[in-house]
């Protein structure tokens, strides 16, 4: 029952926003009451960080998987693009704001992600990328590391990028790029205009 639970309210958090999804909301979805929901989680608050735990470890999950199998650091890259895109087409533009605003705890889970794994990985594909010779070899890993981190988010800021102005998936897709093309070499400039050119060919 708890999986049905958080399975459910990730469903309709993602759908509506998170803010909107009342537990009245999810115990007629479930067809449950609401005193069973709170037999496992005591508030809202609790279940939208069990919301955001679930979400997390699926997106580790799927990075490491998509780590394992790129065939470069430049492949690497596109591969979690991929990934991003998958999560815009589940994923109400605007549930990351307001976990920010309204609900802290889950928030800090993310950005204790974002920190920890997120930093993880990029220095990781920033390394490869430089042994390959697709990555300029006088690049500064942690600095490189920190700016990418912090630019992750600037798509989910609404102040910068109103939703109803702007596609928060392109804007995503076009700041990793401009960052792959800062770093990469001319050899890592030709994959990336190759992965694209196929990419766009599907």
């Amino acid at each position: 029952m708890e999986e049905r639970i958080v399975n459910k309210a990730q469903e309709l958090m993602f759908q509506t926003g998170v803010k909107h999804v009342t537990m009245d909301d999810l115990a007629t979805q479930l067809g449950i009451s609401k005193k069973t929901i709170y037999q496992y989680y005591k508030d809202k608050d609790s279940l939208v960080t069990a919301v955001v735990e679930k979400e997390l470890n699926n997106h580790a999950q799927i990075c490491n998987t998509s780590m394992l199998s790129a065939e470069n650091a430049v492949h690497e890259i596109f591969l979690l693009m991929a990934v991003i895109q998958e999560m815009f087409n589940r994923m109400n533009p605007l549930a990351l704001f307001e976990i920010e605003k309204y609900y802290p705890l889950a928030f800090e889970k993310i950005k204790t992600h974002k920190d920890d794994f997120i930093y993880s990985m990029i220095s990781a594909n920033l390394e490869k990328g430089m042994n390959e010779g697709l990555y300029r070899k006088e690049i500064d890993i942690n600095i490189l590391s920190k700016y990418r981190l912090e630019t992750s988010l600037i798509p989910f800021n609404i102040r910068v990028f109103p939703p109803n102005k702007f596609d928060l998936l392109k804007v995503n897709l076009q700041i990793i790029e401009h960052f792959v093309y800062g770093v990469a070499t001319l050899e890592g400039h030709k994959l990336m205009d190759r992965y694209k050119s196929e990419n766009l060919s599907k």
